[in-house]
């Protein structure tokens, strides 16, 4: 598109800063004619169509190139696309756009405002390509893909601005400070681990500030952790700085990086940030993903007992923390169904997904629902492309989720319901629940009661094709104590429902207060010993110590 011999970003980008500033009801009075040639070509501009209708239309198809992000809802907010804004005043359009960005008014009138010009002309004339077969080349956009918070470097004070008028972060930053104070003291060789448990108990509680909204929890966070390291800007350098923060590499439980026999290292401060956020994005996406179908998740593992403490990335050949969830569904007979949901689920490996489909498949010949066998899958997250979010990290962001399917005759029989105490008499010395499973090494099950001793079930394994039948135990009573299997474990300490549209809380409330019920049986058989709730499960030294204290208060899981 050639007017005027002017170049034709160029003279598009005038255009639409002329437009901005007058708004589109007065198109018909300005002089845009790069605007108006593009929309006469594209055939927003046909005989009869108002010029300030054809612009409209024009925009809204550029703005619509730039996906669901805070951008795309600037730049509505910008040029009065927006309901109800299309005759607001230039200053209030772009009061609008600032707060949708998060920044104040000059700093999006000097900088964001800028770039949206930019790649709106940009937009408008990769349309025009594709009018004409060309190939799109967006020269504007960086080569992986990023979030629309780490698109561009930001200056650290207008972060502030928008981390603080979403939450207080007081408490995170002073505790991070603790923490860095000590990590740079070389005289000392200790860190405390109630200090980054606190800092993991401050980050917990504000971040439900920022549900839905966690790539801006990552975003702010990064501000807040780069203010206290006196710096003046977010940048690349400083993201890879903090999430491989080699000043901890002196403290015991943060050295395993390099050693394969410590795969539980603690990670950084805002590497943990990082990782728990971008899982809770992924669940709440998994959540969207299954929209509409009668299914309740609940959530076990690190990212329940040990957010912001023990979720870390992957580290070399180390993966990334798992996440482990429990998915409840009214019967098998939704397993396609909950199989086509999960396609739409970003960042889930093809290949993944393809080896779910085939167990599906191979589920059903054998006729495996009977009500007591779970379905599991691993599902690779970011293996086959990169997270938008980790673009200035230093590995791409795999990790697995490790899911479970149950139906809900599965639930209720892990949940020992029917049955009013969890004794050998009332419910039996134990029970046993089948697990169609992926062909992976299969250790002995690590049972473990609420005194802590350990008891191993040898696991009774059959092989099926490509995958394998497990046979767990749900509980063993042996000499007079309790001990939780795997799947009840899955569900414990804090029986977490991530969401619930088949209803469930009763069940897990009513298995709640039976447990509850068969610690109390235990302490009154051994008054001198220290038994807890916590310590009936085979990972609590992992556990955070908030967490800690919340499952073992008043007996309370």
């Amino acid at each position: 598109m050639q007017v005027d011999g002017a170049d034709p970003h160029t003279g598009l980008r005038a255009d639409l800063r002329l437009l901005r500033l007058h708004g589109i009801p007065r198109a018909r009075g300005l002089e845009i004619p790069r605007l108006l040639a593009a929309a006469e070509q594209l055939g927003y501009r046909a005989a009869g169509t108002p010029v300030d209708n054809a612009v409209t239309e024009l925009l809204r198809q550029a703005v619509q190139r730039l996906g669901e992000s805070r951008e795309a809802t600037a730049a509505e907010r910008s040029f009065g696309l927006s309901p109800g804004h299309k005759l607001w005043k230039a200053a209030d359009r772009r009061r609008a756009a600032a707060q949708i960005q998060g920044v104040s008014i000059e700093t999006f009138r000097k900088s964001y405002e800028v770039t949206l010009l930019d790649q709106l002309a940009t937009e408008i004339l990769g349309l025009l390509d594709e009018l004409d077969g060309v190939p799109v080349a967006r020269a504007a956009l960086p080569d992986r893909p990023v979030a629309a918070e780490f698109w561009r470097e930001h200056h650290v004070a207008d972060v502030l601005r928008a981390a603080h008028a979403n939450a207080d972060w007081d408490l995170v930053e002073g505790v991070y400070l603790q923490c860095v104070d000590i990590a740079r003291n070389h005289e000392g060789g200790l860190m405390p681990d109630a200090i980054p448990a606190f800092f993991a108990e401050a980050l917990g509680r504000m971040s439900a500030n920022y549900f839905g909204r966690e790539e801006q929890l990552i975003e702010h966070g990064l501000g807040i952790l780069g203010n206290a390291e006196h710096t003046n800007k977010i940048t690349p350098a400083l993201f890879r700085l903090l999430y491989t923060d080699d000043r901890f590499d002196r403290f015991a439980q943060y050295a395993g990086g390099h050693d394969p026999k410590r795969l539980r290292r603690r990670p950084r401060p805002f590497e943990t940030l990082v990782e728990t956020a971008r899982r809770f994005r992924d669940l709440n996406h998994l959540r969207a993903a299954l929209d509409g179908l009668p299914t309740s998740c609940v959530l076990g593992g690190s990212v329940n007992y040990s957010r912001y403490f023990n979720v870390r990335g992957r580290h070399g050949e180390l993966p990334g923390t798992s996440v482990d969830i429990m998915l409840v569904i009214p019967d098998f007979d939704l397993l396609d169904d909950v199989i086509a949901g999960l396609d739409a689920l970003p960042g889930s490996s093809r290949a993944s997904l393809a080896a779910l489909g085939e167990r599906a498949a191979e589920w059903r010949a054998r006729r495996l629902d009977d009500g007591n066998t779970l379905f599991s899958q691993r599902i690779w997250m970011w293996t086959e492309e990169d997270d938008p979010v980790m673009s200035w990290a230093p590995n791409r962001g795999e990790y697995p989720i490790d899911l479970r399917i149950a139906s809900a005759d599965v639930l209720r029989w892990i949940l020992v319901a029917g049955n009013p105490k969890l004794t050998s008499s009332s419910a039996g010395s134990s029970r046993s629940v089948r697990d169609f499973c992926e062909r992976q090494t299969v250790p002995d099950e690590h049972q473990r009661s609420f005194s802590g001793r350990d008891l191993l079930i040898p696991q009774d394994v059959t092989e099926l094709g490509a995958s394998r039948l497990r046979v767990h135990r749900v509980y063993t009573i042996h000499g007079e104590r309790y001990y939780p299997g795997s799947a009840q474990n899955l569900i414990l300490p804090r029986l977490n429902t991530r969401w619930e549209n088949l209803p469930i809380r009763r069940q897990l409330e009513m298995f709640r207060w039976k447990m509850i019920e068969r610690l109390r049986h235990e302490r009154r058989n051994h008054p001198y010993e220290l038994l807890r709730m916590s310590m009936s499960h085979p990972r609590s030294e992992l556990f955070a110590p908030h967490i800690l204290r919340s499952v073992d208060s008043g007996d309370a899981t």
